[in-house]
């Protein structure tokens, strides 16, 4: 049950766990913090999305070039040995253990991969992978193959290729052979990995909450496969795109570029690739955040090639009929709402009426906080409560670089008491894990207190976003020990 009890949680993407190979992964460093969680008396494990990142999108979980697939930069090579794909002494050389290094750590695992596959024999596990899966594998094989031998975006591939002509996509798939076996084989190694690592979690009292963004990128397999239920024109090219108005974070809102969803067509087929996308989440993860929730009752649409979000409209989205579908095919849905941001009546009105939870985030609540619904005294049961998310600052980044004297003052009422440089993070913490809400998540950035430099990610901005990575001394420094204090001594253990 989601809410069943109080419960605390940690928000730490994959990524930013410590290891030598470019990047955080479902090595060896991923068991020891689920060690780590049920050592604290946490319930909860938050990451970001799984999906592949790619550079042309500045490595973001959130602009992938799969709604399905996993990124390989995840895998282990320490589990590739443990499996036996690999010999010890084949492991390239590791690297230091700081920021990320998302393209070199991309290199290592492909000459991995490579290594691995000479020596595999296919079984009845990976032809039972590949049976279960083929609804999306086959596409994201095919995508990643031509997008390999041509280095292009789909939507400049030749045009018979573009449009999917059935010919042509018979004659691909032989050409292409040996690479869309390579794409099945990485990929049944990362669920692989990923259902152990999911399992054991569970078996230490863990729950993963994972994250689903609402769009899918304009270069992407689904986008290819599925041109019908985008918002194309002839060319391939977005007609209106995805973005958010002016708010918090920017002046001209923001611009994500997204192609949108053709809905009455979606709903025409009985939102089959919703329902399908839906539960490969569930299947994924306990719990599923599903990002920018508003845009499923109304969404900003922008004319593709704007320079800004500004110039965008508001559309009706499908809300009802789609969370009936979807309640009708998979039945109760663990879904908690990004409902961040600009949130009008009839979100609120569509989450009460479902009984769908929304998120809380304590850094929103300390401007005019007797009508803020993120003030802690205004929350609800039925909530995620958090210091801060991926997109905040750091919660001493924020009192150092970003609060206002109005909003330090508040937080000094709240408290009863003035805080500090040393003390603002545990004192949020505080206020967050002894409020009435059920759930409640702090970045481990926020636990160890640290400043601005441990943001992951700065929203309306593409440089120098989701390279934090923790050490292994983080692990096991004194301040756990009254996070795990805390956590108990607000009934959350």
């Amino acid at each position: 049950m989601l809410f069943d009890r109080r419960k605390s949680g940690i928000l730490l993407h994959l990524t930013s766990l410590p290891s030598g190979w470019g990047t955080g992964d479902m090595g060896p460093m991923a068991y020891s913090f689920v060690d780590l969680l049920e050592k604290l008396g946490q319930s909860l494990w938050q990451i970001l999305p799984l999906n592949p990142t790619d550079g042309i999108y500045g490595y973001s979980p959130y602009s992938s070039i799969s709604a399905f697939a996993g990124n390989p930069m995840l895998v282990s090579p320490e589990m590739l040995v443990q499996d036996k794909f690999l010999d010890e002494w084949e492991l390239s050389h590791k690297f230091a253990d700081s920021g990320a290094k998302f393209e070199e750590a991309s290199v290592v695992r492909d000459d991995m991969f490579d290594k691995a596959l000479e020596k595999f024999l296919p079984d009845d596990d990976f032809q039972k992978f590949c049976d279960d899966n083929v609804w999306w594998l086959e596409d994201f094989s095919l995508y990643k193959a031509i997008k390999s031998k041509f280095r292009l975006p789909w939507y400049f591939w030749p045009e018979q290729l573009k449009r999917r002509e059935p010919e042509e996509i018979e004659k691909s798939k032989k050409e292409l052979a040996e690479k869309i076996y390579r794409e099945k084989f990485v990929q049944y190694i990362f669920f692989k990995q990923w259902k152990r690592l999911h399992e054991y979690a569970n078996s230490k009292g863990i729950e993963i909450f994972g994250d689903m963004p609402l769009y899918v990128a304009h270069d992407s397999a689904d986008v290819w496969a599925n041109q019908d239920i985008f918002c194309l024109g002839e060319d391939g090219m977005p007609i209106e795109v995805a973005g958010v108005p002016p708010d918090y974070f920017s002046s001209t809102g923001q611009y994500w570029g997204n192609p949108l969803y053709r809905w009455n067509v979606i709903e025409s087929n009985g939102f089959d690739w919703w329902i399908k996308r839906v539960k490969h989440a569930l299947d994924l993860y306990d719990i599923v955040r599903i990002d920018h929730f508003r845009g499923l009752i109304s969404y900003w649409a922008i004319p593709f090639g704007q320079p800004n979000a500004v110039n965008g409209k508001w559309l009706k989205g499908p809300a009802e009929k789609l969370i009936s579908a979807l309640s009708n095919s998979l039945g109760e849905l663990p879904i908690i709402a990004e409902d961040l941001g600009d949130i009008t009546d009839d979100v609120r009105d569509f989450m009460a009426a479902h009984d769908i939870p929304g998120m809380r985030v304590l850094l929103f609540g300390l401007d005019n906080p007797q009508e803020n619904i993120h003030t802690p005294y205004h929350y609800i049961k039925r909530c995620v409560a958090y210091t801060g998310t991926q997109d905040n600052n750091t919660s001493l980044g924020w009192y150092l670089e970003e609060a206002s004297s109005r909003e330090i003052r508040n937080l000094i009422l709240l408290l009863g008491r003035k805080t500090g440089a040393g003390s603002v993070a545990r004192d949020l913490i505080r206020l967050i894990e002894l409020s009435v809400a059920e759930l409640v998540i702090i970045p481990y950035q926020d636990i160890l207190g640290l400043g601005s430099f441990a943001r992951i990610n700065k929203p309306a901005s593409n440089d120098g976003n989701w390279q934090w990575r923790m050490n292994e001394k983080m692990m096991s420094l004194p301040v756990l020990k009254w996070f795990k204090e805390i956590t108990e001594f607000a009934g959350r253990h």
